[in-house]
């Protein structure tokens, strides 16, 4: 079963940071997809080490997004 997660992705002069606050994650790249590619390592390390209290953090919550004006 996948999981969507809210990724933000700060463009810096040395690249690229990607962070999953939910998670507490962060990794970093030289261009989006590479940040993003390392964020997902990161985040399966996170589920390898914490397994089950991960998944059931993540089940138990559902992601909206709003438009504001």
């Amino acid at each position: 079963m996948g999981y969507e997660l809210l990724v933000t992705l700060e463009h810096t002069d040395k690249g690229v940071i990607a962070t999953c606050e939910e998670l507490n994650a962060v990794a970093s790249g030289a261009i989006e997809e590479e940040a993003l590619q390392n964020l997902m390592q990161a985040i399966e390390a996170l589920i390898e080490t914490y397994g089950d209290e991960v998944k059931e953090r993540l089940k138990e919550r559902s992601l909206k997004v709003v438009e504001v004006p």
